[in-house]
């Protein structure tokens, strides 16, 4: 990647955004491309060895914050990353741990200390209950903490804990949540990501929804990636490389989901949003059937450039104010091919 693709903030440990407290700062041309640099990982290991760190939860933090420092994944800070590994715990024996984001730490600037470790053993067998509170679950958290001091793990420790992978990344992926929350939602995912990809319906993150997950991951276990509609996605594998670039290569990325046009034109077509009008087409060009079904009522508009080439289609999100009391409404998407 040339330095025309990305501008990074280089911390005073020689790789981006390692400066502690400072957040990688990336800025990354239309396609998201991927920002591991086999330097700036080494030179992760050698810091936060030196620290006692091993490098597997080093090269964790890593991945973290290069997925934090990426806004179009990480909405207003949401999303949690994991690794399954072992470490000593205060009475000197080694156990298998999972080490979770914490509450109140920002992906961006994370640290070794926002990724505390919970005992997995006992997070595991609370699959085989019918129910759990979103109180007993959180008790249950810190009850299994290696360090009782440790922030609060994620409220999705669970589903990190019930599915099988080493590391495991989470995001609310713009590109995902433009495709999940339109009304046929499912249905495009699954045209867009294939059968690769396993869907799981909207439930409140907790118990209910991990347990739901890890049922739907057993059924299609070569699954790369799972999206939680409403919700954002999930990518897993053995290594931090792995996962990181699926995350941004496999449920993010645009996706060409429309045949190829017979008729070259030299010109596309454009539509352009515009405030409801009954004369006005419900569906003003085939991309907006598809991506926004019309209603004069929604809030979201869509713009499409399309090409008689094939339309690939790319995610931008703007915040929509209202016009009565200035504040923002939840955001809407701009959907663009090129």
């Amino acid at each position: 990647m040339t330095s025309h693709d990305t501008q990074a903030v280089v911390g005073a440990g020689g790789f981006r955004g390692y400066k502690p407290g400072q957040a990688v700062n990336e800025r990354v041309r239309d396609r998201m491309k991927t920002l591991w640099s086999d330097r700036e990982a080494e030179a992760a290991v050698a810091r936060y060895g030196a620290e006692g760190i091993g490098a597997d939860l080093a090269l964790r933090v890593y991945t973290t914050r290069l997925l934090g420092g990426e806004p179009r994944l990480v909405l207003h800070g949401g999303g949690n990353t994991s690794l399954k590994t072992r470490l000593t715990d205060l009475a000197g024996d080694e156990v298998e741990v999972l080490c979770v984001k914490g509450s109140g730490w920002d992906m961006g600037r994370i640290e070794p200390a926002g990724l505390p470790a919970v005992r997995l053993e006992p997070l595991r067998r609370l699959r085989q209950r019918d129910a759990l509170s979103d109180e007993d679950m959180v008790a249950a958290h810190r009850a299994n903490l290696l360090d009782p001091s440790a922030p609060t793990p994620s409220v999705e420790t669970l589903l990190h804990a019930f599915l099988p992978h080493r590391y495991i990344d989470h995001t609310h992926a713009n590109a995902v949540l433009a495709l999940t929350d339109q009304p046929d939602g499912a249905a495009l995912c699954r045209e867009v990501f294939g059968e690769k990809v396993v869907l799981v319906p909207y439930i409140m993150p907790g118990f209910a929804l991990a347990r739901k997950a890890a049922e739907l991951f057993e059924e299609t276990p070569d699954c790369e990636a799972m999206i939680l509609l409403n919700h954002g996605a999930f990518t897993f594998g053995e290594t931090a490389r792995e996962v990181y670039e699926r995350m941004i290569g496999s449920p993010t990325a645009p996706k060409r989901i429309w045949p190829r046009s017979r008729r070259r034109s030299s010109r596309a077509p454009r539509c352009r949003p515009g405030p409801p009008n009954r004369r006005r087409s419900r569906r003003c060009c085939a991309a907006c059937s598809r991506v926004r079904p019309g209603s004069p009522a929604a809030r979201r508009s869509a713009s499409c450039s399309l090409s008689g080439a094939g339309r690939i289609f790319a995610v931008s999100w703007t915040v929509w104010r209202s016009p009565v009391t200035g504040s923002p409404a939840p955001s809407r998407p701009t959907i663009r091919s090129g």
